[in-house]
């Protein structure tokens, strides 16, 4: 399980999506707003990964971009996948990771992006809550 302070920040993070060229709070670091979702992913969840710093470690901006650029080339080849630029950051904007918010995967799905670009947690958003999940001792993401 990760360490309770990292998990407390990540909950304490505000979440954002590009669409259509402007940028939507999905969540504050308090509230979750569902009704902001757009409307092709209603009802579908939709998973935030990054592929920044992978295992908490900082990378330069410039692997950060190649990585990302990754990424984004792994959920195009996902043919049921959509996708939105996404955006994670702390409260005060001292910290910032671009990332993707996914619909049209599983769980399955998001795990194994967050595996392979080594990631230890990732955010899903349904249609009622935000929830994050932990890479675990045992190697599986879970519910924190």
């Amino acid at each position: 399980m990760q360490d309770e302070s990292l998990v407390e920040t990540w909950r304490r993070s505000v979440l954002e999506i590009k669409s259509f060229g402007k940028w939507i709070t999905l969540w504050d670091g308090q509230t979750y707003y569902p009704d902001a979702v757009p409307e092709e992913v209603r009802g579908q969840d939709l998973y935030v990964v990054t592929a920044y710093n992978p295992g908490s470690t900082p990378l330069s901006d410039r692997q950060n971009r190649e990585r990302d650029e990754r990424l984004f080339a792994h959920i195009s080849s996902l043919n049921s996948a959509g996708s939105f630029v996404s955006v994670g950051r702390s409260l005060s904007g001292s910290h910032t990771e671009y990332g993707y918010a996914i619909y049209g995967i599983s769980k399955s799905d998001a795990d194994n992006l967050a595996t392979e670009f080594g990631q230890i947690g990732y955010y899903r958003l349904t249609s009622r809550d935000m929830e994050i999940f932990a890479l675990g001792d045992s190697g599986e993401f879970s519910k924190v």
